[in-house]
């Protein structure tokens, strides 16, 4: 390659390097802003595909988690009820089994003493009595804040017109009446503070099995009570209702005890739907109810064990509901201040990343838009160079027709001059003259033979040129294109005593660019004469070309020179590379021919090389240019 040739490439790369934009025209193009929406909408997706991915799972975590938490809260308040419910029926027969209380008749005194033992030692106990059998107080002891305290005579009440006296005279021997949970009732009106209070009456019979009376604790539940409500620690809320779906503890005040307050408050009022699943449920279950996660258990009184046996109850509640519940809300719709500042930081992340990207992917087009053209103008020098080595070559064969045709006319010119002098002296024989004519027509002849061969010459040219010069899609005939280019090239060839041989049906019809498969044919030649016949003084090239199907064309140049040797094989493409820098090579040959080959024909080139024997490029093209090919034809027009 020359230094003006160098010289002219390192100007338009530099010219397009200079326009391939700064960074601030780079932020204005649409694409750039194209390509940072579409990065940061990936991410955002992916953030969204990420959070939804963590919902789920928190949402099945959280459900485990909270299963096995209102399990054990339950549980716990289960098994709270059932101890207290059994310690206080075990010290209620083991009191009614006593003498103190069988002799109650015949010694108030020690049954009273008796029952202050058992309210002072039990502090849930707050009330102990002995009730004759027409439900008169007989012995009476009373909790009274710190003290135990026997309540005078005077002070007794009857409580034969009580629910629970009524119903515990139905009971029978060594069977125990449980009264309802409910509040504790003095001189007909509800105590204040309220006192949740149950009570559990059985008989008393004395050493002949005779009935005299009723033994009944009022058992106050408050303390029992307190352990249901908000557990915040684990976000779990638990409640106890009765049967008709009363609240008794666990929910506001106004809430609670509606059947006695007279609010009328139940939960099968509030929220029937949930009412109905607690009924549904079978003795424990966990379900869900709109974002809410529900246990429940069944606490059947009559099923209490008390002393190793099953006691026979007369239960005013069949049972007692505890109701456990926990929100399934998770923290994605629960943001705390550390998300926002999450989703603050993705958002500048994925900002970021986005910029960087799109920035970096419209400089990479930039290089490759750049890359491109070079190659372009490389091409175009290469297809320039090209045309020049024709000009070149068909100057120097025009120079023998038309120096004989020259030559021949000044001959001519002579004749005519000598043939005028003897009609002037009128010594003129008709054999001079015939000879005369002779001499005029064998030089018009060889005029005419000379210009004819000048002129076939130049028509060639003018075909190479034209297809040379433009970069026009066009239907042709491939070896009319050959034809054409063989011609032109081969009086270059011949000096070298180089022989081109053609091998090309006619009618091979084509659709793509002859300016094209004329300049990788003239490059491919051009690569042989400079480096197959390297030490030798004569040789053949052969261009060959025949149809592979309906579809491709196969076009293959063979020479039978030096060939490539091994190590150089794998580099022969490689632009600028050369091994006879001085002798013609531009390392731009091969390189110009893979990329006309590959990007402007839409086709493969392979080579195929034996030391010694020869060397053979086979090129795959499409019968007709592809879309990919059209456009590239606009391209060039447009260039």
């Amino acid at each position: 390659m020359t230094a003006a040739r160098r010289a002219m490439i390192k100007r338009a790369q530099d010219g397009l390097l200079s326009g391939a934009g700064s960074l601030h025209n780079t932020l204005l193009s649409l694409h750039f802003w194209w390509l940072f929406a579409l990065i940061f909408m990936l991410c955002t997706l992916l953030l969204g595909a990420g959070v939804f991915g963590w919902y789920q799972a928190e949402q099945k975590s959280l459900r485990e988690d909270r299963e096995l938490v209102l399990e054990r809260i339950v549980n716990r308040r289960e098994n709270l009820l059932y101890n207290a419910f059994i310690s206080f029926e075990q010290q209620l027969l083991i009191a009614a089994e006593t003498d103190d209380i069988r002799n109650f008749p015949a010694g108030e005194d020690a049954a009273a003493n008796h029952l202050s033992v058992i309210v002072k030692q039990l502090p849930d106990i707050f009330q102990a009595r002995i009730l004759a059998n027409d439900g008169m107080e007989i012995v009476r002891v009373d909790r009274i804040g710190n003290r135990v305290a026997r309540i005078p005579e005077q002070d007794l009440q009857d409580k034969s017109d009580r629910y629970y006296y009524q119903r515990a005279t139905k009971i029978m021997a060594n069977e125990i009446y449980i009264s309802a949970l409910d509040l504790n009732v003095e001189n007909g009106m509800i105590e204040v503070p309220w006192r949740p209070t149950v009570r559990l009456v059985t008989q008393i019979l004395d050493h002949d099995g005779k009935k005299e009376g009723y033994l009944a604790f009022n058992i106050d539940a408050s303390q029992m009570l307190t352990e249901f409500g908000y557990f915040g620690l684990r976000d779990v809320d638990t409640a106890l209702l009765n049967n008709d779906g009363y609240w008794l503890a666990g929910k506001p005040k106004q809430d609670l005890w509606g059947f006695m307050t007279g609010s009328g408050i139940t939960l099968s009022k509030s929220d029937p739907a949930l009412w109905k699943k607690l009924k549904d449920e079978a003795a424990s279950g966990v379900f869900e109810h709109g974002d809410t996660l529900y246990t429940v258990r069944h606490l059947p009184l009559s099923g209490i064990v008390a002393g190793g046996a099953l006691v026979n109850r007369r239960v005013e509640d069949n049972s007692l509901l505890i109701l456990g519940s926990a929100n399934l809300q998770s923290r994605l719709t629960a943001f705390e201040s550390r998300d926002f500042i999450f989703i603050a930081m993705w958002l500048v992340l994925s900002g970021s990343l986005s910029w960087v990207g799109a920035y970096h992917s419209i400089k990479r087009r930039q290089a490759r838009d750049v890359q491109q053209r070079v190659d372009e103008q490389l091409l175009e020098v290469q297809r320039m160079a090209s045309l020049g080595r024709i000009v070149a070559g068909v100057a120097h064969e025009l120079r023998t027709p038309i120096g004989n045709a020259l030559t021949t006319v000044s001959a001519l010119s002579e004749d005519v001059d000598e043939l005028g002098t003897a009609f002037k002296s009128s010594q003129i024989r008709r054999s001079t003259v015939d000879e005369h004519l002779d001499h005029l027509k064998g030089g018009c002849r060889i005029v005419q033979s000379n210009i004819e061969r000048a002129v076939a010459l130049i028509g060639h040219f003018k075909r190479t040129a034209i297809d040379q010069s433009t970069q026009k899609r066009r239907k042709f005939d491939l070896a009319n294109v050959l034809n054409s280019l063989l011609e032109t090239v081969r009086p270059e060839f011949r000096k070298s005593s180089i022989v081109v041989r053609k091998d090309c049906p006619a009618g091979l019809m084509m659709e793509s660019y002859p300016s094209a498969i004329d300049q990788i044919i003239l490059n491919l030649l051009q690569n042989a004469k400079i480096h197959a016949f390297t030490g030798r003084k004569s040789g053949t090239v052969s261009v060959r070309a025949f149809a592979l199907n309906n579809e491709t064309i196969c076009i293959e140049v063979v020479d039978d020179g030096v060939g490539v040797p091994a190590e150089f094989a794998d580099r022969i493409f490689e632009p600028f590379w050369s091994t006879k820098w001085n002798s013609g090579g531009s390392g731009l040959g091969l390189s110009v021919v893979a990329n006309v080959v590959n990007r402007v024909l839409m086709g493969e080139i392979t080579v195929n090389s034996v030391e010694n024997e020869g060397t053979t490029f086979r090129i795959v093209i499409p019968v007709t240019a592809p879309l990919a090919s059209v456009q590239t034809d606009a391209q060039y027009k447009s260039d």
